[in-house]
């Protein structure tokens, strides 16, 4: 075979004048003569790099033969496993190979008008012999995507075709890859559109809520409805008040009272009907009150009613009877207990702990040690009954 300069320039002139698109990436080992050159495994090579380091590896008096997948990539180098084995087993022993990750179309600069293609049959025979001369390239085309029993046949070939002929050069390679990394797109995770509250809003009060359900208090699901409007009843007393919040098929009347600094709500009415407060809401008078899932249960316990996220808060005049700002909540006081399973196990094993360590205290306090010792040159102490 001659020397790969007039490939290498064919293929240079068609990449230029051409105007050929950025081919796809395959990895590539060449391994054979004592003379093959380590190069770094994490570069990307495009095809002239490649022709140029394969031209220094070949002379006229070489022989080379190329194992050619269809489908390969540096995945399925890493990946395929056969059992507890990988399936390159024979390509993993090689003491002395070269392995480039990413190279642009290797085949490209391998093949030319004198090079010799043979497949690789169904059965596992190759479709022609092969006969290793000076200057020769074979181009084995390996189809499937059994990659150890290619890796089986790789082997025994090599080591026929080397014992005829040891000036040589072996190159496994594919077609094209196996994944399409240009065809990954990255898509932008969309945030998911927060749900809309509804805000009800009238002088000396506010409130803004997510959904409102009622219906049978065992019911699997309840009936959603919106309440649209929010109307002040007047009262005769000016520390009390009542809100009636009306929409489609609903009805809702609220009972605020203000007692020493702090309200509270003294009643909750629906459709006309009573409703029991299970969440008794007494907040200081500058507080909002905020509630994830806020329920109301009718007298009898039989039907129920559900605010989901809601904040309401009702706002009186000042002291000197300056008008309220109802057009923002004050500091949130939550439905949520202040003491949880956790803090009461905390406290629990702390009181375990307080109660041992007491004992503990109590029982080395109680030690006593000697207040009088024996003399032996002197007279013996006689300890009597009394004492």
């Amino acid at each position: 075979m001659a020397k790969l300069g007039v490939t290498v320039a064919l293929f240079l002139a068609v990449t230029v004048f051409g105007g050929a698109a950025r081919a796809s990436s395959v990895p590539v080992f060449v391994w054979g003569k004592p003379s093959v050159t380590y190069v770094p495994a994490l570069s990307r090579y495009t095809s002239s790099e490649f022709a140029a380091l394969v031209e220094a590896q070949i002379d006229e008096k070489t022989f080379t033969i190329v194992f050619a997948e269809d489908r390969l990539s540096a995945e399925n180098l890493s990946q395929c496993k056969l059992k507890t084995q990988t399936c390159f087993k024979n390509l993993q022993k090689l003491e002395r190979k070269s392995y480039l990750p990413s190279v642009e179309e290797p085949l490209s600069v391998l093949e030319g008008s004198n090079a010799q293609s043979v497949q690789l049959r169904a059965d596992g025979t190759l479709s022609e012999r092969i006969v290793p001369q000076a200057g020769g390239i074979v181009i084995v085309n390996l189809s499937g995507d059994d990659f150890a029993s290619h890796d089986a046949l790789i082997d025994a070939l090599y080591g026929r075709l080397h014992k005829e002929y040891p000036n040589m050069v072996a190159i496994y390679t594919g077609k094209t890859p196996s994944f399409s990394y240009s065809s990954l797109v990255r898509k932008t995770r969309q945030a998911e559109p927060e749900p809309v509250k509804e805000t009800l809003m009238i002088d000396g009060f506010l409130m803004v809520y997510e959904k409102f359900m009622f219906g049978q208090a065992d019911a699997a699901e309840l009936t959603v409805a919106k309440l649209t409007q929010a109307t002040k009843v007047e009262n005769t007393t000016s520390e009390a008040m009542q809100i009636q919040l009306t929409g489609a098929g609903a009805q809702v009347d609220l009972f605020f009272l203000l007692t020493q600094g702090s309200w509270e709500i003294t009643g909750v009415r629906f459709d006309n009907q009573d409703y029991y407060l299970r969440h008794r809401v007494h907040v200081n008078q500058h507080f909002s009150y905020s509630c994830n899932q806020w329920e109301y249960y009718s007298t009898d316990l039989q039907k129920k009613i559900v605010f989901e996220e809601v904040q309401l808060q009702p706002f009186w005049p000042g002291a000197d009877g300056t008008p309220p700002v109802s057009n923002r909540f004050g500091d949130a006081w939550y439905c949520v207990g202040f003491t949880t399973g956790g803090i009461l196990s905390g406290l629990f094993l702390v009181l375990i702990f307080i109660i041992i360590g007491s004992y503990g205290i109590a029982w080395m306090m109680d030690i006593r040690t000697m207040d009088r010792f024996d003399d032996p040159k002197g007279k013996t102490i006689t300890v009597s009954a009394a004492e």
